[in-house]
């Protein structure tokens, strides 16, 4: 019986020591048997003083990022869990730093190159304030100028690029025009009957730099130069004569740039434009050419340059003439009677009144081209044909 009791006994007490074992395996430890990490603040006070102060250091959670402060084992260096972007991935969404376009320093994960982990006296934690950040990699010359797109002159780079990364070309925050027309009213550069090819491809900075210019309107270039950048200059320019806009480079007297409800993106259609500059009085008397009446200025003259004076579209009077009047030397002109078919035209003869010298007879030594108070055109007062002839020839 004793030795029952005996080996009940010794029974008990194995259970209960392994009992006690199990607990101290399977059971977690005391609390105050865990791993302690020292106040950090009393060595880094300079990491939660600042203007601004990551969120993560407010909490005291210093070893969100540093898991193992001191540890001889620790792998990355200042004892960070991760390195590079990896480790603020773990708390800042990793897609808005991934899409198509990626800032190289994004890309390179060289995050704190604009970001101080800690403390900043900027906003976001920046290592300074934006435009000077941004020149620390970008060249300062390339952002002055004469002229200065108001975001660039305020600082607000951020106005038009993503400083992560974007689906955009050059980060930014939509692709042209569509991102110009956050600032910039659409309604100036749609809408009408004819656009600027750039402008209805969206291609703005085929004229206009982005950031700054010598030129007004952050215009690439002056004007003509600018057009001539995709226009023919040999077709607008260079002939003897110059159309007077046209030599002064003025481009927009007569040309609208981005849109416009008339042909060839005229400000006007013509001949309203044409008069512009033009004294209308002088075609608009008692008799008007058809052409001129019918706003047919292009059917004689040329809108930029041409060989002889006053834009003709050949290269001479009587040819322009000839155009429309294909009967003048096939015909009798002037009078009935003489000997040959046609006055005397493209020739040199003295006229009544020049002391001796000869003047080019054409045409409009008779003819005014746009309008008289006369009949047939005639340049001088006349009430019949014949009146005509006495301002050259003495009878």
């Amino acid at each position: 019986m004793k030795k029952d009791i005996s080996l009940a006994s010794i029974s008990l007490i194995l259970f209960l020591f392994l009992l006690l074992i199990c607990l101290f395996v399977l059971l977690p430890p005391d609390a105050s048997a865990q791993k302690q990490y020292p106040d950090c603040s009393k060595c880094h006070k300079i990491q939660f003083t600042g203007k601004n102060v990551h969120p993560i250091i407010k909490t005291g959670g210093c070893v969100a990022c540093h898991t193992q402060p001191h540890e001889k084992e620790a792998k990355p260096r200042k004892f960070l869990f991760a390195t590079g972007s990896e480790l603020c991935a773990a708390c800042h969404d990793k897609s808005s730093f991934s899409r198509k376009h990626q800032h190289p320093p994004v890309a390179q994960g060289q995050c704190t190159m604009c970001h101080n982990p800690h403390i900043s006296d900027f906003p976001k934690l920046l290592e300074d304030e934006v435009p000077n950040l941004c020149f620390r990699c970008h060249d300062k010359g390339k952002f002055d100028n004469k002229n200065i797109h108001p975001p660039v002159a305020g600082g607000m780079c951020m106005s038009c690029h993503n400083p992560h990364s974007t689906e955009a070309d050059k980060l930014l925050l939509a692709a042209p025009p569509d991102l110009c027309h956050n600032c910039h009213d659409k309604s100036i550069f749609s809408g009408k009957k004819n656009l600027h090819p750039p402008v209805a491809g969206g291609l703005c900075t085929s004229c206009h730099g982005a950031h700054a210019s010598p030129e007004q309107k952050l215009l690439l270039a002056k004007m003509p130069d600018l057009c001539f950048m995709c226009h023919d200059k040999k077709a607008i320019t260079g002939k003897k004569v110059d159309h007077a806009p046209v030599k002064g480079g003025m481009c927009t007297s007569c040309h609208y740039p981005h849109q416009s409800d008339s042909e060839k993106l005229l400000i006007s259609d013509k001949p309203d434009i044409c008069f512009n500059c033009h004294d209308k009085t002088g075609f608009s008397m008692q008799n008007v050419h058809p052409p001129v009446a019918a706003g047919m200025c292009m059917e004689c003259h040329r809108p930029h340059t041409a060989a002889i004076k006053g834009l003709l579209a050949e290269k001479s009077v009587t040819k322009t003439c000839k155009k429309c009047h294909t009967d003048f030397d096939s015909s009798v002109h002037v009078l009935r009677g003489l000997g040959r078919k046609g006055h005397p035209v493209d020739i040199r003869r003295k006229i009544k009144g020049k002391k001796g010298e000869k003047i080019l007879f054409s045409c409009v030594s008779c003819h005014n081209p746009h309008s008289t108070n006369s009949i047939k055109l005639f340049r001088f007062e006349a009430a019949a044909p014949a009146d005509i002839c006495k301002n050259c020839h003495n009878y």
